[in-house]
Parts: structure tokens; C-alpha cells; sequence
């Protein structure tokens, strides 16, 4: 008699040998590679060094991609250089930029001028400050020496000592007196 348990064994076993059959048939994909239904083909974005075709479609579209004033498409050949030249995957081209030489020279030109800024601006700043501080200072002692000749009030504590006896042997022990 053919139960349950042996129809779900006979089922596992028919569905096990259909997906190793399909893993076989499947043909594997390279690194960057994907897989249209029939055969491999580069990823969006990586071209293959192997066809002509492949490789001026890389350098048109990455021109177009990448084309402004200051930066130029390049079509880059050596991303994959670490790696020995049989194990490289089949699309070993992709797009990046290089720089005019023209956007060179203004960043470095734009990068001294602002180290200058600093080398020279720090110092003036720290001048100015010390400057400011000094005549603050000075300001407020000419109004002192002003406001004490035109007024020539003694102030609290030049009255609180000029009203105290004053003893010239206080601070002197062996004037003190003797027990």
C-alpha cells in the first residue's frame, strides 16, 4: 500500500533531482556578468576588454556620462590589476573621470590661497586682539588719571585709612608685649 509518508519522500526526492538538474544546466556567470536566459553578458556599467565593440562602446559612453568642463570620461582598464591576468573576469572595463588640467591648476591654485589666508591671517588677528586689549586698558587709565585731577576726592578707602591710628610696631612680635 502506498501511504502519505513514502508519496512525501517519493515527492522530495523528484524535486530534489529537478533542481540539481536545472543548477547544471544553469551556466554559471563571471564576476560582473549577469545572466539574460541564454548566455552571459557584462553588467550594466562594465564592458568587455575582449571585443571592439564593447571596448568603443565604453569609451563613447563614458565620455557622454562624464563630459564637462572640468572633468573628461575615461574608459578605465586596470580595475581589476591585482588579480592574475587568467583568474580577471571577461568585463574588465568601466567608466570614470580624469580631471582637465586646467581644474588641476585651479584647485592647487585654489588650495594655496586659502593656506596663505591662514598663514597670514591668523597672525593679524592675533595682533589686532592684543592691540584692542592694550588700548582698552590704556583708555580706562587715562580716565582714572583724568577723573583723579579734576576731582581730587579721596576715595572710600583712602578716607578708612586716613582716619585709622596708625602703629608702626603691629606687625612685630618681639615689640609686643611680654606676658
Amino acid at each position: 500500500m502506498f501511504s502519505i509518508k513514502n508519496f512525501f519522500i517519493l515527492l522530495s526526492l523528484i524535486s530534489a533531482y529537478i533542481l540539481i538538474t536545472e543548477a547544471q544546466e544553469k551556466k554559471v556567470c563571471e564576476a560582473n556578468q549577469i545572466f539574460n536566459g541564454q548566455d552571459c553578458m557584462c553588467a550594466p556599467g562594465y564592458f568587455s576588454s575582449k571585443s571592439d565593440e564593447s571596448k568603443s562602446r565604453c569609451e563613447d559612453e563614458c565620455e557622454d556620462t562624464f563630459k564637462s568642463i572640468f572633468v573628461q570620461g575615461v574608459c578605465v582598464k586596470g580595475i581589476f590589476s591585482r588579480i592574475d591576468r587568467n583568474k580577471q573576469p571577461e568585463c574588465n572595463l568601466r567608466c570614470g573621470m580624469n580631471f582637465h588640467w586646467w581644474t588641476t591648476v585651479g584647485l592647487l591654485t585654489i588650495a594655496a590661497a586659502s593656506i596663505a589666508t591662514l598663514i597670514f591671517t591668523i597672525p593679524m588677528c592675533i595682533a589686532t586682539c592684543s592691540s584692542c586689549l592694550h588700548a582698552r586698558k590704556a583708555n580706562k587709565n587715562a580716565k582714572r588719571v583724568y577723573e583723579e585731577t579734576t576731582n581730587p576726592q579721596p576715595n572710600k578707602d583712602q578716607s578708612a585709612v586716613a582716619t585709622m591710628g596708625y602703629n608702626p610696631y603691629s606687625y612685630w612680635p618681639y615689640y609686643a608685649p611680654r606676658a
